[in-house]
C-alpha cells in the first residue's frame, strides 16, 4: 500500500473511531434522561399560583442532586445551563428555563435557599450562585434536588423571597454560604 493510501486509511478508521464515540456519548446522555424522568416529571404551573412576590431573569445554572454539585440531573429540562428565572408566588415558585414549559414548584415542597459558589462547570465568585432546595416527586418517589441560578441584578432580593416563602411553610432554609 502506498503512503498516500495509508493515510486515507488511517483518516478513516480515526474518523469512524470519533463517529463512534460520538454516538456512545448520545446514546449514553439519552438514557440518563429517560431514567431520570421519573425523577423530575415537569409539573405544570397552576391557573391560579397566587400573589406575585417577585420575577427575577437570570440565569439557570444547573439541577443537581441535593448535596451532590456534580450528579447532574437532565431530565425535564434540567441538564442544560441557559437563560432562565424564577417568580416567587406566596404559594410556590414558577421556575422559567429557556425553550422548555415553566415548571411548578409548591411551597411545601421547598427545602430552602441558600448561596453556592460552584455547581458542576461553574464556578463564580464566593456567593454568586443562588441556590434553590426543592423537593421533586415523581414515579420513582421524592427526590432532593438544588437548582443553581445566576440573577445579574438583584440576587439578594431573590434569595430572601425564597427563603421567606420556604420559612413560612415551615420548612428550614440554610442561611450564609452554601457548601460547595
Amino acid at each position: 500500500m502506498s503512503g498516500d493510501a495509508a493515510r486515507w486509511v488511517l483518516g478513516g478508521v480515526i474518523l469512524l473511531a470519533v463517529a463512534a464515540l460520538f454516538l456512545a456519548m448520545v446514546r449514553t446522555w439519552r438514557t440518563r434522561v429517560r431514567k431520570q424522568a421519573q425523577v423530575a416529571p415537569p409539573v405544570p404551573v397552576p391557573s391560579d399560583p397566587g400573589t406575585t412576590v417577585g420575577s427575577w431573569d437570570g440565569f439557570s445554572v444547573a439541577t443537581t442532586r441535593a448535596d451532590h454539585p456534580l450528579e447532574r440531573i437532565a431530565a425535564g429540562g434540567l441538564g442544560f445551563r441557559g437563560r432562565g428565572g424564577l417568580t416567587v408566588h406566596e404559594t410556590g415558585v414558577v421556575m422559567h428555563l429557556a425553550g422548555e414549559p415553566d415548571r411548578w414548584i409548591a411551597a411545601a415542597l421547598l427545602r430552602g435557599a441558600d448561596r453556592a459558589t460552584a455547581a458542576i462547570d461553574r464556578v463564580v465568585e464566593p456567593g454568586g450562585l443562588v441556590r434553590l432546595r426543592w423537593t421533586a416527586t415523581g414515579a420513582a418517589g421524592a427526590t432532593d434536588l438544588d437548582t443553581y441560578f445566576r440573577f445579574p441584578q438583584d440576587d439578594a432580593a431573590a434569595l430572601v423571597a425564597l427563603q421567606e416563602l420556604s420559612t413560612k411553610h415551615n420548612h428550614p432554609h440554610t442561611a450564609g454560604e452554601g457548601t460547595n
